[in-house]
């Protein structure tokens, strides 16, 4: 009789491979974090861990848990990301995994506790809910049937759970599929092949919206199903997330998926990594290695129950299960996911220009997201660059700035170094300019006759300005 096929060399490999996407993490932050968090950042840390404990007190460390509580001088958070890095590469060489996984968990926990705005994408909470499952996955080996489960049904869940709310939120961009006519246009961050996917007929582009629902909707449950079904359904995932990395920049967010994915494969695809990567022969059972065994069934049923909780509530809002979810959402051990529910059809931009006469303005460029029309788009993944990436989410109401983007200003006014260094151009290098605005345009991209007559990427109108700031009295 055949043995059923095990997932025991993806189960093996799956830490180090985590290991690469916390690198990917933690390198992209260690550039920017002075200045998004920095003493003369956007948001410092330091402010905003006084104001917690002025209103909350200890209780707050229960709430939005982080090693920043304790510290937060410059030193200490480059030091927190710097330290994520050399961690990182310890767990993808395999060295001290269970204390890696560990202090990678909670540095970067404390970052997504206290980062606000610039730590609060899906792709953050998803990092931190499989970097906490992963702990405890190394307790035994070889692993349990129902361990490999829990991570299947974790990427099921992921998948569905992103076309479902694309159908739920009644967006009816999404139901005449004619979201694709917008996103190439409107998403975050696009690239160069974007633009050209822009240029699509229309039916290809309602086409490529029921290959949306295809690959969400339908594919996810090949995860489910048996070894020849996961097979197909980690093939077509994996293409899937290749296409959103080709046609867009969500930073680590489709790598990791990827690496979701790897535990549906068996080790019948996998035997050439044993004779690549040295991997630990499983330990003789003995009464320790059968209760490690129990234990990491246990705990990985734990987070079945959860994921099929999450499932429930993506369907169908209980208050007995949101408030279990709620008591466990500061930890981000299970999270809610779902991107692009409602389309966005208009895209505005905010330019920031400077000047020391009101007469005379010069626009700081961003690294990443458009400004000059004639700039191309660029290709930022797998860096997420936090601020470009939260300028987007401030324009789609131009009429109000935020708070943070009031302290971005402010801090261009004074000329701080680390905010500074977050752009591509600044215009008033030996000293800041007196006054500071932001000028909000709509952006879409030209066509290809335009281009091929020499002309720019975007074309651009102007909507309205803010009043100047300035740090006179």
């Amino acid at each position: 009789m055949t043995a059923e096929p095990t997932s025991q060399i993806a189960l093996a490999i799956f830490p180090r491979l985590l290991g690469v996407v916390y690198l990917l993490a933690f390198v992209s932050l260690l550039v920017q974090v002075r200045g998004l968090y920095g003493s003369g950042g956007i948001l410092p840390l330091r402010d905003f861990a006084a104001a917690l404990r002025r209103n909350l007190g200890i209780a707050g460390c229960r709430h939005l848990p982080s090693i920043f509580w304790f510290n937060t001088s410059d030193s200490f958070i480059t030091g927190a990301a710097g330290m994520g890095v050399f961690l990182s590469i310890l767990l993808a060489c395999g060295i001290a995994t269970i204390p890696a996984l560990i202090l990678l968990w909670l540095i970067y926990l404390s970052f997504a506790s206290l980062g606000q705005e610039f730590l609060s994408y899906q792709w953050d909470a998803l990092l931190l809910e499989t970097g906490f499952m992963t702990i405890f996955l190394p307790l035994a080996t070889p692993a349990p049937p129902l361990v490999c489960l829990a991570y299947q049904f974790f990427i099921f869940r992921f998948m569905l759970s992103a076309g479902v709310v694309k159908l739920s939120s009644g967006d009816p961009n999404w139901r005449n599929l004619r979201a694709l006519c917008f996103h190439y246009e409107t998403q975050p961050l696009p690239n160069r092949v974007a633009w050209y996917a822009h240029q699509l007929p229309e039916w290809l582009q309602k086409l490529s919206v029921l290959g949306t629902f295809f690959f969400e909707l339908l594919v996810p449950f090949c995860c489910l199903g048996p070894a020849p079904f996961k097979l197909a359904g980690f093939c077509l995932l994996v293409f899937f997330q290749a296409l959103l990395m080709l046609s867009g920049s969500y930073g680590f967010f489709n790598i990791l998926t990827i690496v979701l994915c790897v535990p549906l494969l068996d080790d019948r695809y996998l035997g050439f990594v044993e004779r690549v990567v040295a991997m630990s022969a499983p330990l003789p059972a003995t009464e320790g290695s059968t209760f490690m065994a129990a234990l990491a069934s246990a705990i990985f049923m734990l987070f079945l129950a959860l994921n099929v909780l999450q499932l429930i509530r993506l369907f169908y809002r209980t208050s007995l299960v949101s408030r279990l979810l709620a008591f466990l959402r500061p930890w981000y051990v299970s999270s809610p996911y779902g991107l692009f529910a409602v389309m966005t059809v208009d895209r505005f931009e905010f330019v920031i220009e400077g000047s020391n006469d009101l007469k005379s303005w010069q626009a700081y460029e961003f690294r990443w997201k458009p400004g000059d029309p004639s700039i191309p788009p660029q290709q930022a993944a797998p860096h997420q660059p936090r601020l470009d990436w939260q300028m987007w989410f401030a324009a789609l109401n131009p009429s109000f700035v935020e708070p943070w983007l009031k302290s971005l200003l402010l801090r261009l006014l004074e000329g701080a170094p680390p905010v500074a260094a977050l752009f591509r151009t600044v215009p008033f290098r030996d000293a800041p300019p007196a006054y500071i605005r932001l000028k909000v345009y709509r952006y879409h991209y030209t066509d290809l006759a335009t281009r091929r007559a020499g002309g720019g990427w975007w074309r651009r109108s102007e909507i309205g300005e803010s009043a100047p700031m300035t740090l006179k009295r």
